[in-house]
């Protein structure tokens, strides 16, 4: 049995009878219904200028994409749990949060089906160039002139499944679900990516430089952390396959946009898929992958860009409601802290400890 110290229930603030939930980006998805007494604020979009004010009378603060930083934090001293609906959070300062006793919960795993689905969607559309040719076939008479759009492909017919060589890097939950979806897909050859600057390498890997010399599809599922950030620049662009596509289902900034927007100018790779940026939502000018062409921008060929909705399924909005239940309700319960080592799957931070 857990001590009861673990599993005391926070104490509503003074001259408070019940718990305030402010959710900072309703828009993504409709909250769960929560068992306790509270008020909740529903706030559909929320700018980083407007987190502070929102929050100041949050005991517990819903968030997903738009960062709370430890700033805001101090506007708001009844805060005690940050639940964050999504699987990556990177924006979370968990060292600040543990000094505060602020408990933190994400959703991990939640969105992993749809993400590796829709890795397989980009894959396809990126080596058949289905966006390109759509847009030639529905904005110009090239395909009535012509006859054909097969020379969209300078090189040849496009790879298929079966000749691809698949490099995976992260290789924690999504990345061991996308090699079973390759594999089941039918491509030739699955590589898990040692970390790179590795010293040694595990069974079952490749070293880092390996993966980019072999691979033809490069996907990329892992954490952006301090030593993921522009871990693919142009040193690593230039070692890849001609033939070669990268794939980003994880997040914005992890694949360097400058030199992924070079790459692709210059030819150095056959093309690039990204459901993620690294300023988000993106537009015209925004990002390096979006040139603005009214402005006399170059245009960057063979590269798609979904909006951020590869975790967009029924699937996807059912497991982020049972998990972001299953946090606030357990925090409210006094219930997320099983033994002095053990906790609730959807703890990052509590009382006092980053868990992970």
């Amino acid at each position: 049995m857990p001590s009861a110290s673990l599993t005391t229930p926070p104490a509503i603030p003074p001259g408070k009878d019940k718990h305030h939930i402010v959710v900072l980006e309703g828009i993504h998805a409709k909250m769960p219904t929560f068992d306790f007494p509270h008020t909740i604020d529903v706030h559909q979009r929320t700018a980083p200028s407007e987190v502070s004010e929102r929050i100041k009378d949050a005991t517990i603060v819903v968030g997903c994409v738009v960062p709370v930083t430890p700033k805001d934090m101090d506007n708001a001293p009844h805060l005690g749990v940050l639940a964050v609906m999504a699987v990556g959070i990177q924006w979370v300062d968990k060292k600040d949060c543990a000094r505060r006793g602020v408990t933190v919960t994400k959703c991990p795993a939640g969105n992993v089906d749809a993400v590796t689905e829709h890795f397989l969607g980009l894959y396809f559309a990126a080596r058949k160039r289905t966006v390109q040719v759509h847009n030639i076939v529905t904005t110009t008479s090239d395909w009535v002139e012509k006859g054909s759009l097969t020379k969209l492909w300078p090189s040849g017919p496009p790879l298929g499944a079966r000749q691809e060589t698949l490099g995976i890097m992260g290789y924690g939950t999504l990345g061991t679900r996308l090699e079973t979806l390759a594999k089941a897909v039918g491509f030739k050859e699955v590589l898990i990516s040692e970390r790179k600057n590795a010293k040694s390498i595990r069974p079952g890997r490749v070293a880092f430089e390996d993966a980019l010399q072999r691979a033809t599809v490069l996907g990329i599922c892992l954490p952006k952390e301090n030593d993921t950030i522009d871990l693919i620049g142009e040193k690593e662009l230039k070692m890849m396959k001609k033939d070669a596509l990268i794939i980003n289902v994880a997040r914005g900034g992890i694949v360097n946009e400058h030199a992924l927007a070079k790459a692709l100018k210059e030819g150095w790779i056959a093309g690039a898929a990204t459901d993620v940026l690294e300023t988000e939502p993106g537009g015209l000018g925004t990002s390096p992958l979006i040139p603005d062409l009214a402005k006399g921008d170059d245009a960057v060929p063979n590269l798609t860009i979904s909006s951020h909705i590869a975790w967009f399924t029924q699937s996807t909005i059912e497991n982020y409601q049972r998990l972001l239940k299953e946090g606030i309700e357990g925090w409210v319960n006094g219930t997320l802290q099983n033994s002095e080592d053990e906790v609730n799957k959807v703890v990052v931070v509590h009382n006092g400890r980053i868990w992970n």
